[in-house]
């Protein structure tokens, strides 16, 4: 799912305690028989259901979850059951008459329930069609506890089970689900749609949706791929449609394991949601309609790079999270962490312009260890005892540790024997539960090495090694490094010792690499060919923090343009961290980005753009913002000359996307030329929609949110409020709390109050103006 306590290794034989949350085990389901009819008008809806169980043991009781249902009837094996509620633990338990025998039985059950209006369960969107109609779409997520809140369910993710799903749709409407679907009409004109049964899944991946749709479809390796949007939008998933049949291909060789259902939908809601983007749920994966529709007159190159990241997530969790899938919450990361990597790794692969290797460096490695190293980190695996508890599990930590973890045991393990690691895991564990050990045991079996010796430092424990590389005289061609780990904090409190073996590849310029395992307490002593500038973690495949003595750091700097971009930009990272954290004086960060020249890659200046960006947003309301935007101004306005305003053809992807940066840190800024040429774009707006080019659209309009007087404010927000479109009308409401202006951004702040804006529109402009006015948010 895209979102916006060390237990200690689990045992490789024998079950496992079960978490105070998790229901007995002794009735399995096998299949689910569920009609839905709702009435979404009322918001309201009817079921009902019957559930083939497995009993193992003899028992009286059968436990299972629902929560805000109205349950009118309740059965085991046809004969009326006495039902009990737990409203807090989201649990209903069935009493028999007596004991029932080990084998299989059925459960019964009819009920009513609510549609709600936020995105957890059964759920509503309202948007506006494009003639400016009302109309509304029902849709569910159920990750990771409300399935329950659609049917009576055994709402754990161990408990897999086939699932025959139906529902009634007005006429006039489709529905749609995880499977194809039989549909006939009902003596009422309205019409049944009877879903073909689902192979075995846990609940959390069934979805169901409703409303006035376009589909369109292409095949791939004999799956229909398919495309679900409000009316009048379905061309804007073209792009998402192509990527999607790379993808499919790309992901059935990588795994070894071909996609095991008929079609694969992309359903577009309208809108945003502030609680997740978009959600895997087998063979009907759920976005919001700005990560994956593509609409080529105001999308720029940042937005078609998002959604084939975003695509590629979803698609890598039908196989790692849906095919085989974490046995408890514990192991999420098995889903999240995998599914980060891979749309990293299927980007460079399937799109190597974009550098998506490098970017990773600067983005997903940097997002984990900004909170890695605080005290508000933990494990990646961390105990869950109820399902609720899970939903905190679903952060930076999670996702892109997770996917930092994965990318350096690859690169420890080597790319061929890691993949030949994973198809035999996932083909030993399709349509099953597992373990975070079941996967070490695999690698382990492939390549022979002791991956969890090294997995567990980085996975069972929180914090961020510190690599300190000091080097000796060169002498008879050969150098002598001596490494000490330690750990990399920024507070206080999250300064307490910890161990790893690091993976590390080490070399000098001009010389060959080594690889070896840095292990903490007595130095580590390494021997290199050549006499060039020491360069420690090559790639920055590993996950650790590197700080040089002097005289390593100062022959860093002199070579600074001699080094693979990777080692660039993960310097660059690495001395502007160690500065924040104390380890090293800001100087040394200043001093390394002083060597990046104004015709450096983009990359490297997105970089600097991001870091100089937290500088300001550190001193916001201080003295030294001022002269930080001014010196960061100084920096960057020659790049942006250099690229130009607007788009070159034939340029780099990554130019596009970094003069998008650069417009937005400059407007942002309110440095005059970029706040005059908004305001001239914006101007032209007015009578023409076209009027600002795509590729810097979002950038300009920022520009011109940050500088608005409140008469241009005025003007914007009566674009927001005219706007039908529900994608547009979102970015033009967050528009609205960009302000610099306190006055202004009070103002924004009444729109709180407005009925023309939604619960999530509110929800990211109070997100937004909080980032400038933090105290008038809360």
């Amino acid at each position: 799912m895209r979102h916006w306590v060390m237990a200690g290794l689990l045992a490789s034989a024998g079950a496992p305690a079960l978490a105070a949350g998790q229901l007995p085990r002794t009735v399995l389901p096998t299949t689910y028989t569920i009609r839905v009819d709702p009435e979404a008008k009322a918001k309201t809806f009817t079921g009902e259901e019957e559930i083939a169980v497995r009993v193992t043991a003899p028992t009286r009781a059968v436990t299972l979850n629902a929560a805000e249902l109205n349950i009118t009837r309740a059965t085991i094996d046809g004969k009326p059951a006495k039902l009990s509620f737990d409203e807090k633990q989201q649990r209903i338990t069935l009493t028999a008459a007596a004991p029932l025998k080990p084998g299989a039985h059925k459960l019964g059950f009819a009920w009513s329930g609510k549609i709600n209006d936020t995105a957890a369960g059964f759920f509503a969107i309202d948007y506006k069609n494009l003639d400016g109609s009302d109309a509304r779409m029902l849709v569910t997520q159920f990750e990771a506890p409300d399935a329950r809140r659609l049917a009576p369910m055994f709402d754990e993710p161990g408990f897999k089970a086939t699932y025959r799903l139906s529902a009634v749709a007005p006429k006039g409407q489709t529905a749609f689900s995880n499977m194809p679907a039989r549909v006939s009409t009902l003596t009422d004109g309205r019409q049944l749609y009877s879903f073909a049964e689902t192979p075995v899944m846990s609940s959390y991946l069934l979805f169901l949706g409703m409303g006035d749709v376009e589909r369109k479809t292409v095949m791939q390796d004999g799956v229909e791929i398919g495309i679900i949007t409000r009316r009048g939008v379905v061309d804007q998933g073209d792009y998402a449609l192509a990527q999607a049949k790379r993808l499919l291909t790309y992901y059935n060789d990588y795994f070894g394991q071909p996609y095991p259902l008929p079609k694969l939908d992309m359903i577009a809601g309208p809108g945003s949601s502030q609680f997740f983007g978009a959600m895997e749920n087998w063979g009907a994966i759920f976005y919001f309609e700005p990560l994956v529709l593509f609409d080529p007159k105001r999308n720029s190159e940042s937005n078609r790079q998002e959604i084939f990241t975003v695509v590629a997530h979803e698609m890598a969790h039908q196989w790692f999270g849906d095919l085989v899938t974490m046995k408890w919450w514990d192991d999420l990361w098995l889903n999240e962490g995998f599914a980060s990597w891979m749309e990293s790794k299927s980007a460079a692969d399937l799109n190597p312009e974009w550098n998506a290797r490098a970017t990773a460096v600067i983005g997903a490695r940097e997002a984990a260890m900004g909170i890695d190293a605080t005290a508000a980190t933990h494990p990646v695996i961390r105990h869950v005892e109820t399902v609720e508890q899970s939903s905190a599990a679903f952060d930076q930590i999670t996702y892109q540790k997770g996917q930092a973890v994965i990318a350096m045991l690859e690169s420890a393990l080597g790319p061929d024997k890691f993949r030949a690691g994973l198809r035999n895991y996932m083909a030993k564990y399709k349509y099953q539960n597992t373990e975070t050990n079941q996967l070490w045991a695999e690698l382990t079996k492939t390549t022979g090495r002791p991956v969890a010796e090294i997995a567990r430092g980085f996975t069972l424990q929180p914090g961020v090694p510190l690599i300190r590389v000091a080097s000796g005289a060169c002498a008879g061609g050969k150098t002598t490094v001596t490494l000490t780990q330690g750990r990399f904090a920024i507070d206080a409190a999250s300064k307490a010792p910890q161990s790893w073996q690091v993976p590390l590849r080490i070399g000098t310029l001009g010389g060959q690499s080594r690889e070896m395992v840095v292990t903490a307490g007595a130095p580590n002593r390494v021997t290199l060919d050549g006499c060039g500038t020491v360069v420690a973690n090559l790639d920055k495949a590993s996950y650790t923090r590197i700080l040089y003595d002097e005289a390593g750091h100062q022959a860093l700097v002199r070579d600074y343009a001699r080094l693979a971009l990777a080692d660039k930009l993960g310097s660059l990272a690495d001395d502007y961290a160690l500065a924040f954290s104390g380890d090293q004086d800001m100087a040394r960060y200043f001093a390394l980005l002083g060597q990046v020249p104004a015709e450096a890659t983009p990359l490297e200046w997105s970089t600097v753009n991001g870091q100089l960006s937290g500088l300001i947003s550190l001193y916001l309301g201080s003295d030294l913002e001022a002269p930080l935007r001014a010196r960061t101004n100084a920096m960057l306005g020659p790049v942006l000359d250099r690229i130009g305003f607007t788009a070159r053809p034939g340029e780099a992807p990554l130019a596009t996307t970094l003069r998008e940066q650069l417009i937005t840190r400059l407007g942002s800024n309110g440095e005059a030329r970029v706040a005059g040429e908004a305001r001239r774009y914006f101007a032209a707006l007015q009578s023409d929609p076209t009027a600002i080019p795509p590729a810097i659209r979002q950038a300009v309009l920022i520009s011109y949110a940050v500088n608005a007087t409140p008469e241009e404010w005025d003007a914007l927000r009566a674009l927001a409020q005219g706007t039908a479109d529900p994608v547009v009308k979102s970015g033009y409401v967050n528009l609205l709390g960009r302000s610099r202006d306190k006055a202004i951004a009070t103002r924004a702040l009444d729109l709180l109050k407005a009925d023309w804006l939604t619960a999530p529109q509110k929800a990211r402009l109070l997100s937004t103006i909080a980032g400038r006015f933090p105290d008038m948010a809360f």
